[in-house]
């Protein structure tokens, strides 16, 4: 960007600027130079609102754990139909930002506290799914293993190649799909 802003600049700005450099090249392209750059403003502005360029990697990996995240599990739950939640979980999973969450999980092999967030994300995320799943009528034993494959299928997509490949995805989100809806209780139907 050439020049710098004159509006006043927001931690999500910040944010936002910070998923788009992992989406496109992982935590190697997220400097804070690279994240200044992108919205306009110095350095010091930076440092203004995080403290230090750690300060500012452990609020992006926070904001991505308590906000990001927790806004997805929200809009699920704000479905009641059981198996109108589970379309909803499926259009969740295919709109992700699956390049942010490789680049993450890449991060985490090589950052303790990236590490500790992304543990943290993944046993909240089975947790629900599998909490759905039951309230979908499965047995709870059925529906952590569901979970669990469901899971795999989404970090497995993510981790496979150098990009994350879309259309592969969503194939095997489709059989996953078919699968589990094939397999869903009557009684699950009915609202909370």
């Amino acid at each position: 960007m050439v020049g710098y802003m004159t509006e006043k600049v927001s931690r999500h700005d910040y944010f936002t600027a910070a998923f788009e450099l992992l989406a496109a090249g992982g935590k190697p392209a997220l400097t804070t130079t690279a994240v200044c750059r992108r919205i306009g403003v110095t350095t010091g502005s930076l440092y203004h609102h995080f403290g230090s360029g750690a300060g500012f990697y452990r609020a992006v990996i926070d904001y991505w754990e308590n906000d990001v995240t927790t806004a997805q599990r929200r809009r699920v739950d704000a479905v009641a139909n059981p198996r109108e939640r589970l379309v909803v979980l499926e259009q969740a999973a295919r709109e992700a930002d699956h390049e942010v969450e490789k680049a993450i999980r890449a991060w985490a092999m090589a950052d303790r506290y990236v590490a500790a967030a992304q543990h943290r994300v993944d046993q909240v995320r089975h947790k629900h799914l599998t909490k759905h799943y039951i309230e979908a009528g499965f047995e709870p034993g059925r529906a952590d293993t569901l979970a669990r494959i469901g899971f795999s299928v989404l970090v497995g997509a993510q981790q496979i190649g150098t990009r994350v490949d879309r259309e592969r995805l969503n194939a095997a989100l489709d059989e996953y799909s078919v699968w589990v809806n094939s397999s869903v209780p009557a009684e699950a139907t009915t609202s909370r």
